[in-house]
């Protein structure tokens, strides 16, 4: 094997770095096919030794084409009848093509492939995750990308026949240069992220932007309100569940956003309580003391020309860089003002635990005052619930009482609700929110109705639910046990609903787009900065406690995370050179008898000759390799003569060739190598021919 200078040695272990890299990211942030990866590193890790060697892969290379191809049925199978994400599909396939190429031997244009390949697992690892430990490997990606552009610029300038230039620098200075020129940007660029505040885009881009109504919630509901705005299929807000509780169904979640206590003249109202700001400590507000929060949502909000603002369940804190928030004690959160740009928020709420009790704030009168003049929905309720059992059955009962007689219909629903109860029997979700509250009521079970949307569209492409208009839904909410549960006895919608949402693939990948557009640019706020900063604190003090010494309690926690940190680049760094020092003089850097490397035209001619399995032994000179080659083909030996002779000059003269020389006897090796590949493999030695010209 041809002996490397340090820095050569340095940029081509830099090259395989930067491939490994990628791959690591892939496993680590993307649910890449695990098989695939795992392939993809044997691939790494088998070319890497066959290019040390190097390893003559004639018959890898014919199957090259091949494998390829059926990779690509692989990918194709698993868009039509496996996973049909066209991401996945696509992932597999350039981690078969990236297999093949890391097995086979590698020119410049090879490498520049490989790297490109590289550059989109970055990218789609970048795109799945926000995690903060993708900060490091993204510094150590970008190092070794300068090293293997570096490689690959070398590799193209042997290639030409040109000087590659940079060899006279110690290997050691390369290492220090790549590391403390990645280690500088890394710091700058993480001080003025904790220090410098965001841009809010969205301020100067809702200047050219109209908020959208929604409707359905405003201080009166109606039997109309929340149907009437069904048919738009405007997205009203994306959630995102980072921490969700085990057996979480995003598609059976109620989005709260507003609920009606008092029933005059057939229609719900909200409660007279004026709203008063919920107490706040920095970015969190603190909602309600007696939930025990065992899920988290990140909801975008987008623009709306009502003030009200959405949770699920029983929310315990809402997070958000925005505020005061306002609640009426009675279960409606607003903002200070009507119309409100895109909003982002976090809340952490609880999904099934009642409260502890003595924090319990009560259903309040006005949620068990039953209307005037309604005596015979009353008796109804009476009659349904019966009066055995607790709340809890009894109100069971009630809800079972709509399962049977009663129907859901767009074009012929009942004028009022007594129509409803007792002689129609068909409507729509306001229909039956209203009876089952008033039948609660009438059986002496406070209630309210809540209206906002029910569900949504999974997007599996960017794991987040989508909630449109046609989602809008009216539900009841009972007093039971000490807590308020969520009743509904509006019949599902069937898949022929006219408000079903069925957006295709690639309508789901322009959505996850925006999303990642609005929630990293345009809507990206102080407090999610806020939550980076706190992250990387953490994890600079998790890994400050792994090293303790005498008198490290006495130092702060920031200050253990920073000496750790510290302590282990230099480390690490020790290592590196002391690695690259042994290298050298292992090799003898700087030692007179060591030749210079063979320029392009001379080391594609070698190369022809070992994929023509014409490889040299321990100690045989190009001559020798040269002369076997050829017996094939007499019509050769006197370009293969010269292209000899002015070889040896150029090598081992006294001086240089001249230009024209030196340009001739790159045209003969190129011509050479050339013949040679285009030899049959079983020809008669001519051996004759050679006595004459090389005695």
């Amino acid at each position: 094997m041809t002996r490397r200078p340090p820095v050569r040695e340095f940029l081509w272990w830099s090259l395989r770095a930067h491939w490994a890299l990628a791959l690591a990211l892939l496993a680590i942030f993307t649910d890449a096919a695990r098989w695939a990866l795992v392939l993809a590193i044997c691939a790494w890790a088998g070319g890497v030794v066959m290019d040390r060697a190097p390893t003559r892969r004639t018959s890898l290379a014919r199957l090259g084409s091949p494998v390829v191809a059926l990779f690509f049925a692989f990918a194709m199978a698993d868009l039509l009848f496996g996973s049909g994400d066209l991401l996945s599909s696509v992932a597999l396939l350039l981690l078969g093509v990236q297999s093949v190429k890391l097995l086979l031997p590698k020119g410049s244009r090879d490498g520049w492939q490989l790297c490109a390949i590289a550059l989109l697992e970055f990218l789609a690892a970048a795109a799945g995750t926000d995690a903060l430990s993708f900060a490091l490997f993204a510094f150590l990606f970008f190092v070794a990308s300068a090293g293997a552009m570096g490689a690959l610029h070398a590799q193209e300038a042997e290639e030409a026949g040109r000087p590659a230039g940079g060899y006279a620098v110690p290997a050691g200075t390369a290492a220090a240069v790549l590391l403390f020129a990645g280690i500088a940007g890394f710091l700058v660029s993480a001080v003025l992220f904790a220090v410098t505040p965001r841009l809010e885009f969205r301020r100067v881009l809702e200047r050219f932007r109209r908020a959208q109504g929604v409707v359905g919630f405003s201080d009166t509901i109606s039997l109309r309100e929340v149907t009437g705005g069904k048919m738009d299929r405007r997205v009203v807000a994306r959630v995102e569940f980072p921490e969700p509780r085990p057996g979480l169904s995003p598609a059976n979640l109620y989005l709260r956003g507003a609920v009606y206590s008092r029933y005059e003249d057939g229609a719900w109202r909200r409660g007279g309580a004026t709203p008063l700001p919920v107490a706040r400590a920095g970015f969190q507000h603190m909602v309600e003391e007696a939930a025990f929060p065992d899920s988290t949502a990140d909801i975008t909000l987008e623009p709306a020309d009502h003030p009200a603002l959405f949770t699920y369940g029983q929310t315990a804190t809402i997070e958000s860089g925005f505020g005061p928030i306002l609640s009426d004690g009675n279960g409606n959160l607003s903002l200070p003002h009507a119309g409100h740009p895109t909003l982002r928020y976090r809340i952490r709420f609880a999904g099934v635990h009642p409260p502890a009790k003595g924090t319990v704030r009560g259903p309040g009168a006005g949620n068990a005052v039953f209307p005037a003049g309604h005596e015979e929905i009353r008796d109804l309720a009476v009659k349904v619930a019966g009066a055995d059992g607790s709340d809890g059955e009894r109100a069971e009962r009630i809800v079972r009482f709509f399962g049977s007689g009663f129907r859901y219909t767009l074009s012929d629903p009942a004028p009022s609700i007594r129509e409803f109860l007792f002689r129609k029997r068909a409507g729509y979700c306001e229909h039956y929110a209203a009876g089952l509250s008033l039948l609660l009521r009438g059986a002496g079970i406070p209630s309210r109705v809540a209206a906002g949307y029910l569900g949504g569209e999974w997007n599996e492409v960017g794991k987040y639910l989508i909630v449109r208009q046609s989602d809008a839904h009216a539900w009841v909410e009972a007093w039971i046990g000490g807590r308020w549960v969520t009743l509904d006895a509006t019949p599902p919608p069937a898949d022929s609903s006219p408000f079903r949402t069925r957006t295709g693939i690639l309508g789901l990948y322009a959505d996850w787009l925006r999303h990642r557009w609005d929630k990293y640019v345009v809507n990206y706020s102080m407090r999610m900065q806020a939550d980076a900063v706190k992250g990387g604190v953490r994890t600079v003090r998790r890994a400050g406690e792994a090293f303790r010494f005498p008198g490290w309690e006495g130092i702060g926690g920031a200050g253990r995370g920073a000496a750790a940190v510290l302590f282990l680049a230099a480390t690490g760094f020790c290592m590196f050179y002391r690695f690259l020092r042994k290298r050298r003089e292992s090799r003898g850097e700087g030692s007179p008898f060591d030749l210079p490397k063979l320029p392009g035209p001379y080391a594609r001619l070698v190369r022809r000759l070992d994929r023509n399995r014409f490889r040299r032994n321990p100690g045989e000179t190009l001559q020798d390799t040269l002369i076997a080659a050829v017996r094939s083909r007499p019509d050769l030996s006197e370009d293969a003569a010269r292209f000899l002779r002015l070889y040896h000059r150029d090598r081992f003269g006294p001086a240089p060739l001249a230009s024209e020389s030196r340009e001739e006897a790159f045209r003969l090796a190129d011509r050479l190598g050339r013949s040679i590949s285009d030899t049959p493999r079983h020809q008669p030695p001519m051996d004759q021919q050679w006595g004459t010209l090389f005695p």
